[in-house]
């Protein structure tokens, strides 16, 4: 037990920690004018044109990492510049060792963690909730992003769990909800390294932003990070606490005097593909030849209309392969660039929990791709109200589905400090003949978030389903309350899924069930030594059935350690209590092996660690060990990477999992092999190599791509997939597809 003396240096520490964060919240935001220029600077990478000496600075930049409120160690200088069409932003990043400056990505929306970089945050509505982000780095790649409700989505908090910490990462990758990386407009940038550090030109048309068409001087939200690696420093223009992140632009700083208009804004984007594909399981082979198009235009500067027709995903990197060992559905992430864009107006639920819509379920049958004809968006700001409308029509699949119509609303009325109420309504309707299929599904919901101050948010929502073969015992909800501070993360939850809740356009991977959830995060930073952040949590979770039998129990206790080289510690300890129900469908996971019913208790231990991610050999090992559903299981994971320079990195990982118990036994292995290559920040190869021994499957992806700066462009895809029973390479699928794309602007 800890002596008195311990409690009050604790105590003393949350009071100035509450004192100094009340200060810094209720501080004059920093503010910088843009200057109006006719002839715009040259993007050449040095912020040295006579245009930049007209403009304003901001400067004077504070320390969030290691110690909070300091001034940064290095100086740096933004200064904005706009014309009639685009918005300049330069960027000087002084460096009193430009030698020692880290340069780790040069692929468009590379990990800015691991290098040197800037990110730039505008809320272009001045609605102090939502945003664009732009980055870059000393090899001047493009990173941008949207971001909604200020990175908050369905009251999550971070956290890791289950036996592997790396089981939880691809579907972290897929929560599109409030942060969208995987949005990407067009823009230009260019960086370069020089006697003063390096530094950066952007270039950002107006038409690739939303803001209001007002013909008075605007100002917008405005916030800006710099990520000093070797020194693990993250500082920022308008201090943001520890506890949060530059998505926080309720507490950004201002972009003043900025008289823009929309401008005309109509885009086409055609597509031609061909190649050769051919399917060895079935003997078929065929050549594709294929046109469509997209069109995106801007009805106002805050509303926009998208169009597609006969649409194509050909140059997508291929979903990432995972081994299920749980009683319920995968995860797997949207990579489509159509639905990925404003993805977060249409979200609603809890994420992998609870999605009411999930794009996913669009194109997408039992795995299988279902040509997408035609579809159109209307996504943007009235007033404060953000809109969502999306229908899309599928076609027929012989033997398959039917084609069908896709339909889905959102509207969210957005209120101050991260508050907002909204609705939903999705519709899927078959054309034609069902197949067997319901020939309809349609679902509604509505969902409420309050913000009190800066540290709490409740958030509920409510939602219903219609099918014409189910009925009653179709509703869901949940209630959320969340804390949230430099030291401490609280979060409870209540959810209800009745059994008949069957949203067809949506993913829930869990039904009949009423789960309750707490969660407590101590976040202490050091602001020396080895130590960046401890982050010992513990999390609890049930899931009863609606007869009120306990069906699942999980206690996890972890303490994770972040070093400040960018490394990581972590133990873990599960406590687990699982109910398989006679009832139930048969839990296999193996194939052949089965989980008889039964009541379960058992308990997993893992420990993890992980070096320097920026390091030019990097990696982490993962080893788990424990029981399983009456047997005891061992699972060993192990991540190692290479880089030379930012161009070429290439990572290999494999999972290797054994289970024995007296109902059966097996052995499990998945490694993946990343091998990338940059010529330039728009011209790359990949290459991804896939094993996964429970399918008996080898897949191969290999991408050439030579883009522009909107992401169109020319790619090569190539993609083949064998069967591997005992020591045979079967081939199953092999295609090669080349494919050009090209935006005109009007």
């Amino acid at each position: 037990m800890w002596d008195t003396r311990v409690w009050k240096r604790v105590a003393v520490g949350l009071l100035l920690s509450i004192s100094c964060l009340s200060a810094a919240l209720h501080a004059t935001p920093p503010s910088v004018s843009a200057v109006r220029i006719e002839t715009p600077p040259v993007l050449d990478g040095r912020v040295n044109d006579e245009e930049w000496g007209a403009a304003a600075t901001a400067s004077d930049f504070v320390q969030q990492r290691p110690a909070l409120g300091k001034p940064a160690t290095e100086k740096t200088e933004v200064r904005f510049l706009y014309t009639e069409d685009a918005l300049y932003i330069g960027v000087i990043c002084f460096d009193s060792e430009p030698d020692k400056i880290v340069d780790t990505q040069s692929r468009r929306d590379g990990n800015l963690n691991d290098s040197d970089s800037i990110l730039i945050i505008l809320d272009t509505f001045f609605d102090r909730q939502n945003g664009f982000l732009f980055g870059t780095n000393p090899s001047g790649i493009q990173y941008d992003a949207q971001i909604l409700n200020e990175g908050v989505s369905g009251g999550q908090v971070s956290s890791t769990g289950g036996i592997g910490r790396s089981a939880t990462s691809t579907a972290a990758r897929g929560n599109v909800a409030a942060f969208n990386l995987n949005w990407d407009t067009t823009w230009t940038v260019s960086s370069s390294r020089t006697e003063r550090g390096w530094e950066t030109e952007m270039r950002i048309p107006l038409t690739s932003l939303r803001f209001k068409g007002s013909e008075e001087p605007q100002k917008w939200g405005l916030n800006v990070m710099r990520n000093i690696r070797r020194k693990n420093e993250q500082s920022f223009w308008a201090e943001i606490p520890q506890a949060h992140s530059i998505y926080r632009v309720s507490l950004a700083g201002e972009l003043e005097s900025l008289e823009v208009r929309s401008p005309r804004n109509l885009k086409f984007i055609p597509y031609v593909l061909v190649g050769p594909q051919k399917d060895f399981s079935a003997s078929t082979s065929e050549f594709k030849n294929e046109v469509g198009f997209d069109v995106k235009y801007g009805l106002t500067s805050a509303l926009t209309l998208d169009g597609t027709v006969n649409t194509d995903f050909a140059q997508v990197e291929v979903d990432d392969e995972q081994i299920n060992l749980t009683r319920f559905d995968l995860f797997f992430p949207e990579k489509r660039g159509f639905f990925l864009e404003n993805a977060g107006t249409f979200a609603f639920g809890t994420p992998r929990e609870m999605d009411l819509f999930f794009s996913r379920r669009i194109g997408i049958e039992d795995g299988t791709e279902v040509p997408i004809l035609w579809g159109t968006r209307l996504t943007g700001k009235v007033d404060r109200f953000n809109l969502g409308i999306l229908s899309i029509q599928t076609g027929e699949e012989e033997n398959l589905v039917a084609g069908q119509n896709f339909f889905v609303g959102r509207v969210r009325r957005e209120f101050h400090r991260r508050s907002s109420v909204g609705f939903i309504f999705t519709n899927r309707d078959n054309v034609g003949d069902p197949l067997g299929h319901t020939e309809y599904n349609r679902a509604w919901g509505t969902d409420l978030q309050l913000g009190f101050g800066e540290h709490v948010i409740l958030s509920s929502w409510l939602a219903k389903t219609y099918s014409p073969d189910l009925s009653g015992d179709d509703w869901a909800g949940n209630f959320i309350a969340e804390y949230r501070s430099d030291l401490w993360q609280f979060d409870a939850r209540y959810q209800e899924i009745q059994e008949n809740f069957n949203p067809e356009v949506g993913f829930v991977p869990r039904r009949g069930i009423r789960y309750p959830r707490f969660g407590v995060h101590f976040t202490p930073s050091p602001e020396s030594g080895p130590v960046r952040q401890w982050n010992p949590h513990f999390t609890f979770r049930r899931f009863y059935g609606f007869d009120g039998e306990l069906e699942t129990e999980r206690q996890h206790w972890d303490l994770e350690i972040r070093l400040t080289n960018g490394g990581s510690i972590g133990i873990t300890t599960n406590r687990n209590y699982e109910l398989l129900r006679a009832d139930n469908p048969p839990f296999e996971p193996h194939p052949g092996v089965t989980v008889p019913p039964g009541v379960y208790r058992f308990n997993e231990y893992d420990f993890f660690v992980g070096s320097d991610p920026s390091a030019k050999i990097f990696g982490d090992i993962d080893i788990g060990f424990g029981g399983f559903y009456g047997g005891d299981i061992q699972t060993y994971s192990v991540s190692l990477g290479f880089r030379t320079g930012p161009r070429f990195i290439t990572t290999f990982d494999i999972t290797n999992t054994s289970v024995e118990a007296d109902w059966g036994r097996f052995n499990t292995t998945l490694g993946r092999l990343k091998v990338n290559y940059s010529f330039t920040p728009y011209r790359f190869i990949d290459a991804f190599f896939q094993y996964n021994s429970r399918s008996q499957q080898f897949s191969t992806n290999i991408r050439f791509g030579w883009t522009t700066t909107s992401g169109t462009g020319l790619y090569v895809v190539y993609n083949d997939r064998y069967a591997t029973p005992g020591e045979r390479f079967d081939p199953l699928e092999r295609a090669l597809f080349v494919k050009y794309s090209y935006q005109f602007d009007f």
